[in-house]
C-alpha cells in the first residue's frame, strides 16, 4: 500500500525539495505520465493522465509526503544541483522498503522520476530490487475527457481523485519537514 501511495503522490506532485510554501509545483493543467515498473524484461509500462490546479497540486504533495511522514522511519529530501533527491526507509507491518528517488526537469513542460529501491519481508532473507521510472509531459492548460483537478486516470479507465484519498484541504495531511 505504501508503494501505491508513494507512486500516486510522486506522480501527482513531483517537486518536493523545499518547504511546502516554496515548492516549485507542476504547471496547472493536463499531464500525461508514462510509467515503467520492474525495469527490463518482465517490466510493465503504462500511461496515466492527471489534471491539476494550484490548490490540488499542493494538496497532492501534502498527502503524499504526509503518508511518508507517518509510515517511514526516515526520509530525507534534498537538492542535488537541479535534481531533487528523496531517500526513504519505511517499515509497514512485516515489510521494509528503502528507496532513492531522483526527480529532474523544469515542471513547466516535463519532468522525469527514477525510483530505485528494495523490498524485504521480515523473516525472509532475500531482498527484492525495484525500479520505477516516470516521464511526465505537460499536454494542455485545459483538462479534457471529463477530468477535474485531482483526477488520475489509470490504465483501463479506472479513475481516482487525490482529493477523495486525502480529504478536503482542511483534512489533508501536513508533511513532516525532514
Amino acid at each position: 500500500m505504501l508503494r501505491v501511495l508513494l507512486l500516486v503522490g510522486l506522480a501527482a506532485g513531483p517537486a518536493l525539495a523545499q518547504p511546502l510554501t516554496e515548492l516549485p509545483l507542476r504547471r496547472p493543467g493536463y499531464w500525461e505520465i508514462r510509467m515503467m515498473t520492474g525495469g527490463g524484461p518482465g517490466g510493465q509500462e503504462f500511461t496515466l493522465q492527471t489534471c491539476t490546479d494550484a490548490a490540488t497540486e499542493r494538496q497532492m504533495v501534502q498527502y503524499g509526503f504526509g503518508q511518508l511522514g507517518r509510515q517511514c522511519q526516515r526520509y530525507d529530501i534534498r537538492r542535488d544541483g537541479e535534481d531533487v533527491v528523496i531517500e526513504s526507509d519505511c517499515q509497514i507491518g512485516q515489510t521494509r522498503t528503502t528507496a532513492r528517488s531522483v526527480i529532474s526537469g523544469d515542471l513547466r513542460a516535463s519532468y522525469s522520476l527514477r525510483i530505485e529501491g528494495t523490498v524485504q519481508v521480515l523473516g525472509q532473507p532475500e531482498l527484492q530490487q525495484t525500479l520505477t521510472t516516470q516521464q511526465g509531459r505537460f499536454v494542455s492548460a485545459r483538462c479534457g475527457g471529463g477530468l477535474r483537478p485531482g483526477d488520475i486516470l489509470l490504465p483501463g479507465g479506472q479513475r481516482l481523485n487525490i482529493r477523495d484519498l486525502a480529504g478536503t484541504g482542511d483534512q489533508a495531511a501536513t508533511p513532516r519537514q525532514p
